[in-house]
């Protein structure tokens, strides 16, 4: 197959300049991360201003890199021997990159949620500890008394402090786990990078946007580049614009907003009974990062996601399921089993593609040998043995058998690595894997008969959000683009890999301590938060279900069958790109058919699609690099009218929270 390539020749672009990565960019990096860890969750859960984690590429990201980038240009003017240079703004943004998936519904909120609930939530009516506290490993949860669980949900009593003690170890154990799993991640990018590099070629479009927004620092100059085009700020304005005259009507109500940009909630469409929704929605990220994606991918995104829209609501319509008798799989089931399938040989032909350098990687590990990698090959290979062995046995810990943990642990590879591998390929951050992690592949097609009390139980905590995070990746995505943005660094090379586990760690620390803290201070159930109620009673209630079916099921050859189909078209699609330029479609818009990106925002994809093709249909690649600041100012402005807004809830409107990003 085929890879996705930029319709712009990546050769005919400037050589990055070498540069240095500096103890000042680590340490303001990892400043950044914390306090922007300590913001997030503090802004979502306690003063409700709203979550600005909905993708893997967060808006988050691109806010606190522009007051980065905003920073820099007034050292440039009162300092400008301090100015950070490309490198070291490079540096920052990837610290924050981690950062910035973790706050609240990122995932924090739902671990640090979830650890005293089943607990505190158990009554005789729902059965939780009847069905499965007996199954519950302790040792991941703090201890049920008073003082601990009583507090967290009501608060502290006067002059009470924060159990603090009570919380490090259930904490510590699941982020071991987690590390575990983004040591492997980090182990098999720096294994396969020099293949993506070289000899796939992946554009890395989510790393040229923020090496555009830094360019001109390294020549001396305060202002970077792209500011000084008036385009940029065409771009800039009318995202930036729409949010701020939607801010006029918080005072004004009689002023009518402009929602172009409103949410879900409101924009979806339906247009025939028993279809699922059409979603209109308009998002500026989608329409000014996906200018940087190739056609190709643009195309099949939003292909595949409105013929997964019909065939929805097609087999609803007619009834259609698949299964054996009492165990039925239907429409979006049925699709799930497709597009899987479909992921998994997108994985299977990556490795195939890459079985020479592969070989080459485990003759060098055998050997000893540097070779080309970011770290030597022999640590790579070792050090992605042991995390595979931790992370197994902390499944088994969690109460699974050996077969079943290395299940899911193999469908967490394939997951993760068609999600990282394809966003640097395509820059497309609402890329969300069917099936993250695996569980309910498992429990689908596999059945649960042979699946005892304690793996129905370990199952569900390992699939939750609790373990790592859902959909929206943790660290793992950021590993290639990472990599890629340090390629060209000359003098301290050893920091590149340091900055991937400081980061994680410090923003970890500085998530758990934050949540924690506010929810013995303002009461865990006065705060509102998804994360701290709905969420802990979905894993834990799922649980309940799993376990209270008397019904187990069993393999099912038909849902296999679904998934090998899914396979077999996947295929197809692949050997038609490699023998035919002119095959528009990528098997990449199969396996993300009927999730949040081309579901959510099929019309913005078009939009960003048609732009594009008709740009370089009537002014090539010279009228596509000047029309480029119009959408990086596009990103850009939505992003700091974003701020802009949250500052003004802050000050007039605290604790209401406008919510001025959602999907």
């Amino acid at each position: 197959m085929a890879v996705a390539q930029s319709d712009i020749d990546p050769a005919a672009e400037p050589e990055a300049k070498p540069d240095h990565v500096t103890l000042r960019s680590v340490i303001l990096g990892l400043i950044t991360a914390a306090v922007m860890s300590w913001s997030g969750n503090l802004l979502e859960m306690v003063l409700h201003a709203g979550s600005l984690v909905k993708s893997s590429y967060p808006v988050a990201l691109t806010l606190w890199f522009c007051i980065w980038i905003m920073i820099n240009m007034v050292l440039g003017l009162v300092r400008p021997a301090w100015i950070l240079t490309k490198v070291e703004l490079l540096v920052i943004f990837g610290t924050i990159w981690i950062a910035g998936m973790m706050p609240g519904v990122g995932w924090m909120g739902y671990l640090i949620g979830a650890l005293p609930a089943p607990h505190f939530f158990a009554t005789p009516e729902n059965r939780w500890e009847e069905l499965f506290f007996d199954q519950l490993p302790m040792w991941a949860f703090p201890s049920p008394t008073a003082e601990i669980m009583d507090r967290f949900y009501f608060g502290l009593h006067e002059g009470e402090s924060v159990p603090w003690g009570a919380w490090v170890m259930p904490v510590w154990w699941w982020f071991s786990g987690a590390l575990a799993l983004v040591g492997a991640g980090y182990f098999v990018v720096c294994i396969f990078h020099r293949q993506w590099v070289d000899a796939e070629r992946l554009t890395y479009p989510l790393v040229q946007f923020p090496e555009d927004l830094v360019e001109g620092f390294d020549q001396g100059r305060r202002v970077p580049d792209i500011l000084k085009k008036p385009v940029f700020w065409y771009g800039f304005a009318w995202t930036a614009g729409i949010i701020l005259w939607n801010v006029i009507n918080y005072w004004y109500p009689n002023i009518p907003r402009i929602d172009l940009f409103d949410n879900i909630n409101v924009k979806s469409m339906y247009f025939a009974h028993n279809f699922p929704p059409f979603y209109a929605r308009i998002l500026p990220p989608v329409i000014g990062l996906g200018y940087l994606c190739s056609l190709d991918l643009l195309f099949s995104f939003w292909f595949f996601g409105i013929l997964a829209l019909l065939k929805v609501g097609t087999f609803t319509r007619t009834g259609l399921t698949i299964g054996l008798e009492g165990q039925p799989s239907k429409a979006g089931e049925i699709i799930a089993l497709e597009s899987h399938g479909a992921m998994t040989v997108l994985v299977i032909w990556s490795l195939w593609l890459a079985r020479r350098h592969i070989r080459q990687v485990w003759q060098e590990a055998r050997t000893g040998v540097r070779g080309d990698g970011p770290i030597p090959y022999r640590v790579a290979v070792i050090g992605l043995a042991f995390c595979a062995v931790y992370a197994c046995s902390f499944l088994m810990k969690l109460g699974m058998s050996f077969h079943l943990a290395m299940g899911q642990l193999t469908l967490m590879f394939i997951a993760y690595f068609a999600t990282v591998k394809y966003m640097a390929a395509s820059g497309f951050g609402y890329l969300f894997p069917v099936w993250t992690k695996g569980g309910s592949f498992l429990k689908i097609v596999t059945g649960t008969a042979r699946m005892s009390t304690g793996d129905l139980t370990a199952l569900r905590l390992a699939d939750s959000p609790v373990l790592f995070g859902g959909t929206r990746l943790q660290t793992l995505q950021m590993l290639p683009h990472h990599m890629r943005a340090m390629d060209n660094v000359v003098r301290g090379k050893g920091w590149v890999s340091g900055i991937v586990f400081a980061a994680f760690i410090t923003a970890f620390i500085a998530s758990a301590m934050t949540i924690i803290y506010y929810c013995y201070i303002e009461s865990a159930l006065f705060l509102r938060s998804w994360t701290l109620w709905e969420g802990p009673h979905g894993i834990f209630g799922g649980i309940a279900t799993s376990l209270a079916v008397t019904e187990k099921t069993v393999f099912d050859p038909q849902k296999m069958g679904m998934w090998i189909l899914g396979g077999t078209e996947a295929t197809f699609l692949a050997v038609m790109r490699s023998r035919f330029a002119w095959w528009p479609f990528h098997p990449l818009g199969l396996a993300f058919q009927y999730t949040t990106g081309p579901r959510y925002y099929a019309l913005s994809i078009f939009i960003v699609w048609a732009a594009k093709l008709i740009i370089l249909r009537t002014g090539g690649p010279r009228l596509y690099e000047k029309a480029k600041p119009f959408f990086i100012g596009t990103v850009v402005g939505y992003a700091m009218g974003i701020l802009a807004g949250m500052v003004i809830d802050l000050i007039w409107f605290p604790g209401e929270g406008h919510g001025f990003h959602n999907f």
